[in-house]
């Protein structure tokens, strides 16, 4: 199993350039996850869990994303499997990692073990803090939901006042409430500096 995760984790460092969802996004979230396995004393497959993180948002990569289809998490689960079953990974672990990654999105239903609930956490946590700004302000010009600066502070306001909802761990509860401070802090700063964004 270590060859294929070592081969992945290759491929997406090398094809995970995206500022949003790529290599350093994968390498947090299979960060986050573990601390919070750690917190929780959970139990998980650590090989699972980093190929869950690696290859959750492949289908958003440019060599394999489409724009008409599936969204990006069944787009991903296309192109994990496509991977997993070319380098002979066992078939368990092979379902346990495409469950993870079709359910990790903030929102859609839980994925069925550990490495999933796990994922989908670090996942929304990523979008949280100091960092969730920082990837939420790259997305300005790269994504159309985000054509500017405006709309990308108020797609970060959305986010802060609705992930921390969405988690499902005490532990992630625990870290969302110092990332939602440094989130509360940066936007009362902003409101300071601009007059309410009017000069956004």
């Amino acid at each position: 199993m270590r060859v294929i995760v070592e081969e992945v984790e290759a491929l997406v460092s090398r094809a995970g350039t995206h500022p949003i969802w790529g290599y350093g996004h994968c390498l947090r979230v299979f960060a986050l996850a573990s601390e919070l396995a750690e917190a929780e004393r959970i139990a998980y497959d650590a090989e699972i869990l980093r190929l869950a993180a690696l290859l959750h948002d492949i289908g958003l990569y440019r060599a394999y994303s489409r724009r008409e289809g599936a969204d990006h998490a069944r787009r991903s689960v296309t192109v994990a499997s496509r991977m997993l079953r070319d380098g002979d990974f066992p078939p368990h672990a092979t379902r346990v990692v495409l469950d993870a990654i079709e359910h990790h999105p903030p929102g859609a239903s839980p994925g069925r073990s550990a490495e999933a609930v796990l994922l989908k956490d670090a996942v929304a946590l990523d979008y949280l803090g100091t960092v969730g700004l920082s990837r939420v302000l790259a997305m300005v010009g790269l994504e159309e939901s985000v054509p500017d600066l405006p709309s990308a502070v108020r797609h970060a306001m959305s986010l802060r006042h609705t992930l921390p909802d969405m988690l499902h761990l005490e532990a992630s509860r625990h870290l969302a409430q110092t990332r939602v401070l440094e989130m509360d802090n940066f936007f009362h700063n902003l409101e300071d500096a601009t007059s309410n964004l009017k000069l956004l």
